[in-house]
C-alpha cells in the first residue's frame, strides 16, 4: 500500500508493513533523473510567500486577476497572477481546515469548528455562518447562486450563496478505511452540474441547484480480503470533456461514462489518488506508484507510459501549452510530450513538502508547496 489512510475521519499512523513515497516513508527509493535534452523551455515566471497550509487541502482560488490563497492560520492572501506581487490580505482570525472560494464579494472558507464562514470581502465582517457535521476536507465550490461543501464524515451540502440557507445535502456512508485526500474530490461543471468522488469507487453526479442525483456509477469495486486491499476511493476531481466524464480510483481503475446516463464507455486497471486530466486526444493519469499514462479518451487503448518518474511524488500531469506538466516532491517541473510521454522540458522549483496539483491559467501553471511557496511557470 502506498498512500496514507483515514478510518473514521481520523488519519491513522502508517502500517510497518506498508510503504508510502507520499510521505516519504522506507520502502522504494526514487527513480533517478535521466538527462533531458530539452525541446521545450520551461521557465520560473516568479515565486512568492503565501500562507502555509501545515495540512489540509488549500489549493489557490482564481478571481479577476488574482489567485487566493489561505493557510491553517486563518490568514488569505491575494497574489495578482502576472506578477506574483500581493495584491491584498485578508485575515478570519479563526483556524481553517482548506482554502477558501469566492463569489459575489463573498469569501468562503471552513474553520476548525466545523463551520462554514461567508465574509465580506471588504469589510471582513462575518455574513453568514452554518454548522457542518464534520469538518470540512476541502475548498468549496463555487457555481451559480451555490457553495457546495464536502465534509470529512463524507457528507456534500449544498448552501445559497447570499443567505447561507441550506438547499440539499446528501451523505454517503465511508467504509472503515479511506484515502487521505492530496486533491479535492469535487467538481463544479458550468453552473448547473456537480461531480462527485466518493468513497469506494463511486462517481456521482448532481443537478447543482436541486442536489437531484442525475446518475451515479462504479469506478471500481472493492477487492482484497483486508479492509487495507479493499480501499477503492476515488479521491480526485472527475474530469469533463463535453461527452465523457472519467476518474480513477486508488488500488482500482480508470474509466469514462457517458455524460447524460452514466453508462460506461470504457475501464482499465490503474491505480491512482493524485488524478488525472484529459483533452481531445488523451485521458491522463499519474498511478500511486509515479508513472504517468496516457489513454485514448475513445476506447481507452494504453498509448504509452512513462516510468521515468516513479516514487518521486508526482502530481497529476495537466495540460500546459501542448505539452502535459507534472511535479515531483522534490520540486522538478517536468513537461511531457502528449503524443508518446517522452519528458522534453524540466526546471527545478525551490519548493518543499506536499505539491498541490498545478492550477493552469492560460500559458501560466501555478504550483503550491505545503509550507507556502507559490510558484508560477511559463513556456
Amino acid at each position: 500500500m502506498m498512500q496514507r489512510l483515514v478510518r473514521a475521519a481520523v488519519i491513522l499512523p502508517m502500517l510497518t508493513a506498508c510503504a508510502s513515497w507520499f510521505d516519504g516513508s522506507t520502502g522504494f527509493q526514487p527513480t533517478p533523473l535521466q538527462a533531458v535534452q530539452s525541446k521545450a523551455a520551461l521557465k520560473v515566471q516568479w515565486q512568492t510567500s503565501v500562507p502555509a497550509a501545515q495540512g489540509g487541502l488549500f489549493t489557490p482560488f482564481y478571481e479577476q486577476g488574482l489567485l487566493w490563497v489561505a493557510g491553517a492560520s486563518g490568514e488569505v492572501s491575494a497574489v495578482n497572477v502576472l506578477t506574483g506581487n500581493k495584491a491584498r490580505q485578508f485575515n478570519f482570525k479563526q483556524k481553517l481546515t482548506s482554502g477558501v472560494a469566492i463569489a459575489d464579494k463573498l469569501i468562503f472558507a471552513g474553520n476548525d469548528q466545523g463551520q462554514l464562514l461567508a465574509a465580506n470581502l471588504e469589510t471582513g465582517k462575518i455574513v453568514w455562518q452554518q454548522s457542518l457535521t464534520s469538518l470540512l476536507a476541502e475548498p468549496p465550490q463555487i457555481g451559480g447562486n451555490v457553495v457546495v461543501t464536502r465534509s470529512n464524515d463524507g457528507r456534500v451540502t449544498a448552501f445559497d450563496v447570499a443567505s447561507g440557507r441550506q438547499l440539499w445535502t446528501e451523505w454517503q456512508a465511508l467504509p472503515a478505511l479511506t484515502v487521505r485526500q492530496t486533491t479535492p474530490q469535487l467538481k463544479v461543471e458550468g453552473d448547473d452540474v456537480l461531480m462527485v468522488g466518493g468513497a469506494a469507487g463511486k462517481l456521482s453526479v448532481y443537478a447543482l441547484e436541486k442536489g437531484r442525483l442525475l446518475w451515479t456509477a462504479v469506478v471500481a469495486s472493492p477487492r482484497g480480503a483486508s479492509e487495507l486491499e479493499r480501499v477503492t476511493d476515488v479521491a480526485s476531481q472527475p474530469v469533463f470533456d463535453g461527452r465523457r466524464v472519467c476518474a480513477v480510483a486508488y488500488q482500482g481503475r480508470i474509466a469514462c461514462f457517458d455524460a447524460r446516463g452514466g453508462e460506461q464507455v470504457w475501464a482499465r486497471d490503474l491505480a491512482s489518488s493524485r488524478g488525472l486530466s484529459m483533452d481531445a486526444k488523451g485521458v491522463y493519469a499519474t498511478a500511486d506508484d509515479g508513472s504517468v499514462w496516457a489513454f485514448d479518451p475513445d476506447t481507452g487503448r494504453n498509448l504509452w507510459k512513462q516510468d521515468g518518474l516513479r516514487y518521486r511524488n508526482v502530481t497529476a500531469p495537466v495540460k500546459l501549452g501542448n505539452n502535459l506538466l507534472t511535479v515531483d516532491g522534490e520540486g522538478y517541473a517536468h513537461l511531457l510530450s502528449p503524443v508518446d510521454g517522452q519528458i522534453v522540458g524540466r526546471s527545478q522549483l525551490k519548493v518543499e513538502g506536499t505539491i498541490a496539483r498545478p492550477l493552469v491559467l492560460g500559458n501560466v501553471a501555478y504550483v503550491l508547496d505545503a509550507n507556502g511557496t507559490l510558484s508560477a511557470l511559463t513556456l
